[in-house]
């Protein structure tokens, strides 16, 4: 049976200062600072109008917004309030999407809801 061959493509030695040019490890000196440079000079970085604090991180003390999702509310809302006017009204203007709702409503078995 054949052994695999062992390629080294980098260096044990080297590890630390690829890690640091490549931005897995922060650059320690010149030569890591000029390759992570040039490795990302393209890149489009999207926080350039904001602060960091990690200290703030770190003891989670940052203040986040929460996020509220809302869907359907409008929808919701305006056949609510169509089905408040056939409760006062009875039949007199009432769409047709409407009454077909409310048959299906009412001809549905008990059992169907199990």
């Amino acid at each position: 049976m054949a052994k695999p061959k062992k390629i080294e493509l980098i260096e044990i030695e080297q590890l630390d200062s690829w890690l640091g040019s490549t931005g897995f490890l922060y650059p320690e000196n010149e030569i890591e600072l000029d390759r992570f440079n040039k490795l990302y000079e393209d890149y489009d970085f999207k926080l350039d109008y904001k602060s960091i604090d990690p200290i703030a991180i770190i003891n989670n003390t940052f203040y986040r917004e929460p996020k509220v999702i809302t869907m359907f509310e409008e929808d919701v809302a305006g056949e609510v309030e169509s089905l408040r006017m056939v409760a006062r009204k009875g039949k007199e203007d009432l769409p047709q999407h409407i009454i077909d709702k409310m048959r299906r409503k009412h001809n549905q078995d008990s059992s169907d809801s199990e």
